[in-house]
């Protein structure tokens, strides 16, 4: 891609993300100070490279997922929040009952997204003891962990008293991992090894009314996805941290912006989730800025 056609389209997102409708090439060529023919053949360029599309033959033109994610990518770093801003940020925080809660809902406010906060210890507890139950349709387990720490899930696979006194015998801590299922037990530890991750960290969401003001959330199969990853909270794998990302049309029309930190005994995550059609500038330097503040980083 040439510097010209880079430019090209960072203005048609940029456009298309402010106006939510097809960028003519006219816009384009005023913007810019190109002649109508040329900024008509980069486009053509442009569509054949897979960043744009041409939804009807008389509009202008829209971004892919390629193109959205070129130009969110070359936003990266993101810009910092200006230094006012965090400082207010962090008085406000020191402040806070609870911080997590109002760090999400700073994040809602300044960006306009729904977001989510995950937080998980840097290190595991061993676990020493899990008794498991059968429950009507189900089976309870209970995890006793180091420190007098109890944990308790409510697993969907129902095992005779039999199967589980087995998978408790191999259970037997005290453990940083759990040993290898017993053949026939497979699913049983899955779900154990999940509820176990599940246990042990902690999320807060907010905002997710913010998603019905975008336009795409008047496709049902849009609002669906977006409810599953708000509720589902992501992939187990945080982002490292210090490092911001950008992940665009993973979930079908759907962006989420992250940052991951380190606070204390906690690694952590911030994501703010969006249309692929996302304000990137904003989320990113929200996203980038608020883990600073909660940090204690100073952009400087």
């Amino acid at each position: 891609m040439t510097a010209r056609q880079r430019a090209i389209l960072h203005l048609l997102v940029e456009e298309y993300i402010k106006t939510k409708a097809p960028v003519p090439s006219a816009r384009l060529a005023e913007g810019l100070g190109l002649s109508p023919a040329l900024a008509r053949y980069e486009l053509i360029a442009l569509e054949e490279m897979g960043y744009l599309t041409k939804p009807h033959a008389s509009a202008g033109r829209v971004p892919t997922r390629q193109g959205f994610r070129q130009y969110s990518l070359s936003l990266l770093p993101p810009k910092p929040l200006p230094e006012s801003v965090q400082e207010r940020l962090e008085r406000a925080l020191s402040g806070a009952k609870e911080p997590e809660a109002f760090l999400v809902k700073v994040a809602v406010g300044l960006s306009g997204y729904p977001a989510l906060l995950r937080l998980r210890p840097r290190k595991t507890p061993k676990v020493l003891q899990v008794h498991l139950s059968p429950l009507g349709e189900g089976t309870l387990a209970v995890f006793v962990l180091e420190g007098g720490r109890v944990k308790e899930a409510r697993l969907p696979l129902a095992l005779s008293p039999e199967r589980l006194r087995e998978a408790e015998a191999v259970l037997a801590g005290p453990f940083s991992e759990l040993p290898p299922p017993p053949r026939g037990l497979e699913d049983l530890f899955a779900h154990l090894a999940r509820a176990l991750n599940a246990g042990l960290s902690l999320s807060y969401r907010e905002g997710l009314a913010e998603a019905l003001k975008e336009p795409e959330a008047q496709n049902p199969g849009f609002l669906e996805r977006l409810v599953q990853l708000y509720e589902a909270g992501g992939e187990e794998v945080l982002t490292p941290p210090g490092r911001v990302d950008v992940r665009v049309g993973e979930v079908e029309g759907l962006a989420q912006v992250q940052a991951g930190f380190a606070k204390g005994e906690w690694l952590g995550e911030l994501t703010l989730i969006g249309p692929m059609r996302m304000r990137y500038p904003e989320a990113l330097s929200v996203a980038l800025g608020l883990t600073q503040v909660y940090t204690g980083v100073h952009a400087g």
